[in-house]
């Protein structure tokens, strides 16, 4: 009987980071709010390879829902956007110039959150010490590298 009780609470447990997982894996987003399962997810994984004390995964993860925030906040001109993008790329004529003017305007989209957040960003970093500095650079690094952001 303890066997099975055992067996039950480890079957729940993995089941349970299995649907995290995955709920986390559906991206900043879920619906018109932010995905809970993702910020968390990201900060696990960031927590788990610098090692953050308490007041810095705080830190980060205020940075995440921040960050997260003001993209979904941006959804309706990034999607305008993305329909723009659909709209260049149907036509038999392929219009780079367009493309670029509408990769630009992403960017941008994209830098006024970073913008936003730089302070935050600095003061973060400048809570880190010197090995945990290594880990993120080393995560920098890594990014990427098992396929597209997988590599995190």
């Amino acid at each position: 009987m303890r066997k099975i009780l055992i067996i039950a609470v480890l079957s729940s447990v993995v089941m349970l980071g299995a649907c995290t997982k995955f709920a986390a894996m559906k991206g900043p987003f879920d619906g018109n709010e932010v995905n809970i399962a993702f910020v968390e997810y990201l900060v696990e994984k960031t927590d788990d390879r610098l090692d953050l004390t308490s007041d810095q995964r705080d830190h980060f993860k205020a940075i995440v829902e921040s960050m997260a925030a003001k993209a979904l906040a941006q959804r309706p001109e990034t999607e305008g956007l993305r329909k723009r993008m659909a709209d260049t790329v149907r036509k038999p004529q392929f219009d780079m110039e367009k493309m670029e003017e509408l990769i630009k305007e992403r960017m941008q989209l994209f830098h006024n959150i970073f913008e936003e957040e730089k302070a935050d960003f600095a003061a973060f970093h400048a809570s880190l010490t010197a090995k945990q500095r290594e880990a993120l650079a080393q995560l920098i690094l890594d990014h990427g590298k098992k396929g597209w952001h997988g590599g995190y």
